[in-house]
């Protein structure tokens, strides 16, 4: 009888569990159903039980039968796209109404943080305040943020951001991805019907993240990341717990390596210590500059002079943000320590140690990832005297490697990039749901190996088709221009980036590009002019999906011409004329201050036609002179009687201004195969 008890009551139990269909967070109230469709309705009851769904545009009906994992799925016909309001009934004895549905059209957006950056955030507030503002004026323009996450197997659950679909208003796109909220508004103003954007992306990620392990299992490299990513805890907490202890295990074994230390004394700060054979180092500075790529235990020593006058003194030792952790130390005794990279230090010299004559400064520097040291303000590094009177720390100071930290474990509890990880928890919960298609903004994270990247690009998207069940159109963003003007022509990866980002467009089907390399930064690898971005994905969705005649691409490379002394290049999509276009007043931003001083933008600006390469078989490059012929341009170079081949806007931040009529940039090309600085790196 007990026995019979605890059963009914464990069957209670589970049934109480499931008293009411559990959703996703993409069937909420505000939710955007894809028009014209059978639109997937799933979710999860008690195993066996009975499920309908009833949607109000025709009040029908649609019934499943919870499988024994509780899962179940209906399919449903939209209507044509309307700014009507329906309600979604969804019963298993329990009803729950969905309120404030829209019938539209469905996009996903997904990348890195270019796609990320939200409407209001970095510096992009300057630029997208009134949109901001008045985002409640598009209320029929529908978002819902996926929560970022990673997940070591499949998942088919996610979280959202503010629980599910929210109306475009200042409160829920102000940390929405620009792009995607720009790209939406877009589509609705011109096609007239409510949108959805489903944003999942996270900064910083590479493409392999997003990918299914069944379709990087092409890909040897692969093999060994993903059979690690499957041996780890799918849940974050004991992922964790598992780094916790193999962190703390790593630093207990490289302090016992740090010979600064013996014996928890640090021999290496005490005055008698010989630094002479150290390094010098003029702060403030990246210890990397010395010491490239390596992370570890670095020890810094500074000797002063201590006037007579501020003996006995309580003095302030101010060294700026010391990256990523420190412990200070003054003529040997510990002073100060600090654990938050970016905090600038400042500690009190006690007067027991301030002594007339020599005084040494000492600090132990804990670096574990990017860059460290002493890189901060140099006018706020000083030793000062409680009457103001101070002595400098802003010079040369002695420093040293003591333990590097190669082999340091990586905590893999939100790691992102990792293969698979975000394809596993926050792509696959997505589908089915219908969409109508995708866009894309990533690749800067894949600039070192972009080779690989043609193949990888071309594979996410038939990955992502696959996942669906059906081939949606798919269109990418190329990568802006990044980085310090180079004034000289050559090899660089983020060109061969954009390269395989292009020719991904061009072996697969349905599919598109958003050239904005007139739009980047020189500084800042964000830029923030995401409404260009936004509107010009649009243009090729609204004339490749839905028939308009708007514009979508720049100038194209199509063919060339060997001439003598010349290469003539014949465009596409010139529309009614090739033209030159100067930066103008958003020159600095894009080419950086230094750069305005160069010749190449200073020949740009003028109006000059700029951003061409030519070499002869000697495959050696040398900045051309380019001539606007029609729907061609001419190249030359007097250093190159024989040339062979030409390139456009070939650099990581290519100083380049040839558009169409319409005000779209031409695309970076190359006529030659010749392999680049990528070529082979997997």
């Amino acid at each position: 009888m007990k026995k019979f008890i605890l059963t009914a009551l464990a069957a209670l139990a589970a049934f109480s569990a499931w008293a009411k269909v559990e959703l996703t967070p993409l069937f909420t109230d505000n939710m955007v159903f894809q028009q014209n469709t059978q639109a997937p309705v799933w979710g999860k009851a008690a195993p066996g039980a009975t499920v309908k769904v009833t949607p109000s545009w025709n009040n029908k009906t649609y019934t499943a039968t919870a499988a024994a994992d509780g899962r179940w799925e209906v399919r449903i016909p939209t209507p044509k796209g309307s700014f009507k309001k329906y309600t979604l009934t969804i019963s298993d004895g329990t009803p729950v109404t969905i309120q404030n549905v829209l019938i539209g059209e469905v996009w996903l957006a997904s990348g890195q943080s270019n796609m990320q950056m939200p409407m209001e955030s970095w510096r992009a507030i300057r630029v997208n305040q009134d949109d901001i503002n008045n985002a409640s004026d598009y209320a029929n323009l529908r978002v819902i943020q996926v929560s970022r996450a990673t997940g070591m197997g499949e998942h088919d659950y996610f979280s959202a951001d503010f629980d599910g679909w929210k109306e475009s208003s200042p409160e829920s796109i102000r940390n929405f991805s620009a792009a995607g909220w720009y790209f939406g508004r877009k589509l609705m103003q011109d096609l007239k019907v409510p949108v959805g954007i489903i944003h999942t992306s996270w900064g910083g990620t590479i493409i392999e993240a997003w990918m299914s392990a069944e379709s990087l299992s092409m890909y040897p490299e692969m093999t060994a990341p993903i059979a690690h990513v499957k041996s780890l805890a799918d849940s974050e907490a004991d992922r964790a717990a598992t780094f916790d202890g193999e962190i703390k295990a790593f630093y207990r074994k490289v302090t016992v390596q740090d010979t600064g230390l013996r014996a928890g004394v640090a021999t290496w700060a005490l005055p008698s210590f010989d630094d002479s054979s150290w390094r010098d180092i003029t702060l403030p500075c990246k210890v990397q500059q010395l010491w490239p790529g390596i992370n570890g235990i670095y020890w810094y020593r500074k000797t002063i002079d201590i006037p007579k006058a501020w003996e006995g003194k309580d003095l302030t030792l101010s060294l700026g943000p010391i990256d990523d952790f420190d412990e200070t130390y003054w003529d040997g005794e510990m002073v100060g320590k600090g654990t938050v990279w970016n905090l600038p230090r400042t500690y009190t010299i006690p007067g027991n140690l301030v002594k007339a004559g020599k005084a040494v400064i000492c600090i132990r520097n804990t670096d574990d990832h990017g860059d460290g040291g002493l890189y901060g303000d140099g006018k706020i590094m000083y030793v000062q005297c409680p009457d103001g009177t101070r002595i400098m720390l802003n010079n040369v100071w002695k420093v040293t490697l003591s333990v590097s930290f190669e082999g340091m474990p990586k905590s893999a509890a939100r790691e992102p990039n990792m293969p698979t990880v975000l394809y596993n928890a926050m792509l696959r919960p997505l589908a089915p749901y219908a969409i109508k298609g995708a866009i894309w903004y990533q690749g800067e994270s894949n600039a070192e190996k972009s080779y690989r990247y043609r193949e990888l690009m071309e594979d996410m998207i038939l990955d992502w088709r696959s996942l669906w069940g059906y081939d949606f159109p798919f269109y990418i963003t190329q990568i802006a221009g990044y980085k310090a003007v180079s004034e000289n022509p050559g090899e660089f990866s983020w060109a061969e980036l954009r390269e395989a980002q292009a020719l991904a467009t061009e072996t697969v089907a349905k599919t598109g590009m958003a050239c904005i390399i007139d739009i980047g930064e020189a500084e800042d690898v964000h830029p923030v002019r995401k409404r260009e971005v936004g509107e010009r994905l649009a243009n090729l969705a609204l004339a490749n999906d839905y028939g308009k005649k708007v514009a979508t691409d720049g100038p194209r490379f199509k063919s060339y011409t060997i001439g003598k002394g010349s290469i003539t290049i014949k465009f596409s999509n010139v529309a009614g004329g090739l033209k030159t276009v100067p930066s103008g007043d958003f020159a600095e931003d894009r080419y950086g201050k230094k750069a305005m001083g160069f010749d190449l933008v200073k020949q740009a600006e003028s109006g000059k036609l700029t951003g061409f390469q030519i070499a002869g078989a000697d495959h050696i490059w040398h900045w051309a002179d380019a001539e606007i012929s029609g729907d061609s341009v001419i190249v030359s170079c007097p250093d190159v009687p024989h040339p062979v081949a030409v390139r456009y806007g070939w650099a990581d931040n290519p100083v380049c201004n040839l558009f169409n009529s319409e005000g779209l940039p031409a695309w970076p090309f190359r006529t030659d195969d010749w392999p680049g600085l990528t070529y082979g790196k997997l």
